[in-house]
């Protein structure tokens, strides 16, 4: 008996509802196993027909809930443009990572990633960077750049105008803030003027992290913390953000020898200062106090 549908529509059927190639052909039975390709992750697979036609996908690698080896998982993204950050957690949940193109923080899904042809966030809205633009932008902010580009991402040696000090401001930062020197910028850290060192804590997340701000800019960076769940533990005032910028680059410094990496991701904090926070099981608030006063 002839098949009902047609082999080539039902290969049609299959390349354009489960992105599978088939390699073999039509037996003319929907609810037969049907060796095929799936073009994404290249795996052979064995969907049938009718599953397919019902729109539940093809392969069950490429699934949310697919079993993963972690390190053909770390190998897949590092293909597409990402060195992961913390273990594997499976293919649909986020994945903290750095952008190798510009290197950015973010935390895209496996299965995005690798399924979808997904990129870097932030690259897709800001570019990774052409040179030429990436310069007149930074004049237009007021530096002048003394290096040549890297990425907008990497701190990058410039002067300023308006003090005619050198200083390191990402082309990121610049684009998106603005005037970003940290000699002459009303907000941030002034590295001569007094700053003080903060500790802070997240129930929610679990989390511990580290700061430093001037006390003497337009923002109130802690009460922006507060507003977004974190409770202050201590602060430790500084003649000088140079010295709090000191002190705090120590206790990092160590604890990533440690081995304690970033903890948290800018989905958690959209308001920055990600980099600096750690687990709490592991690193306490007192010890991020002792560490600090340690080198002070």
């Amino acid at each position: 008996m002839p098949p009902s549908i047609p082999a080539n529509v039902a290969a049609a059927d299959m390349r354009r509802l489960g992105n599978a190639e088939p390699l073999e052909p039509y037996s003319g039975r929907a609810r037969e196993p049907w060796m095929c390709r799936h073009i994404p992750c290249q795996q052979v697979i064995y969907p049938n027909r009718n599953n397919v036609m019902n729109g539940q996908g093809a392969c069950i690698w490429c699934a949310p809930n697919a079993p993963k080896n972690p390190e053909e998982a770390k190998a897949a993204m590092l293909e597409h443009g990402f060195i992961v950050l913390v273990d594997f957690l499976g293919t649909g949940k986020p994945w903290l990572s750095q952008c190798v193109a510009a290197g950015h923080i973010v935390a895209p899904r496996y299965d995005n990633v690798t399924g979808r042809n997904g990129g870097c966030r932030f690259c897709k809205r800001y570019g990774p960077g052409d040179p030429h633009e990436a310069v007149a932008d930074m004049r237009a902010a007021g530096f002048r750049p003394l290096e040549p580009f890297k990425n907008i991402a990497s701190p990058w040696l410039s002067l300023c105008e308006r003090c005619t000090k050198t200083s390191t401001p990402r082309l990121n930062n610049v684009r998106t803030r603005g005037e970003c020197c940290q000699h002459c910028a009303r907000y941030g850290l002034d590295p001569g003027a007094p700053a003080r060192l903060y500790v802070l804590s997240h129930a929610e997340y679990g989390a511990a992290k580290i700061g430093i701000t001037g006390l003497r800019t337009r923002e109130d960076r802690i009460a922006r913390f507060r507003g977004h769940g974190w409770v202050p533990f201590t602060q430790i005032h500084f003649a000088t953000g140079a010295d709090a910028y000191r002190v705090e680059q120590s206790v990092i410094r160590r604890l990533r020898i440690e081995g304690h990496g970033v903890f948290l991701g800018d989905v958690q904090m959209p308001i920055g200062g990600y980099k600096e926070t750690f687990d709490a099981t592991s690193v306490s608030v007192e010890r991020l106090l002792a560490l600090a006063e340690a080198a002070r």
